[in-house]
């Protein structure tokens, strides 16, 4: 999945969530792996595009991937600043 228009305080914000909550553990600055509650993922964050992008390699049967995709998506709005 593709997710544009993420300002870099945004993915940040993103980042200490998921930490903070003990949601998933994350590797990596700008990209790297997201892992927790079953559920794998790779990542890429160009803040120049201001675009995250995320390849779900492993999710449990129970979590659709469209699932994670609108969690994701929700937590980084709540975080947007508007331009």
């Amino acid at each position: 999945m593709i997710i544009t228009g993420v300002t870099g305080s945004a993915f940040e914000s993103l980042r200490a969530q998921l930490s903070a909550a003990n949601q998933a553990q994350i590797t990596g600055t700008t990209n790297g792996v997201i892992s927790g509650h079953g559920v794998t993922a790779n990542y890429a964050y160009d803040g120049s595009a201001e675009t995250l992008t995320v390849d779900v390699v492993h999710h449990p049967f129970f979590i659709p991937v469209s699932a994670i995709e609108s969690q994701l998506r929700a937590a980084l709005a709540g975080n947007q600043t508007t331009k």
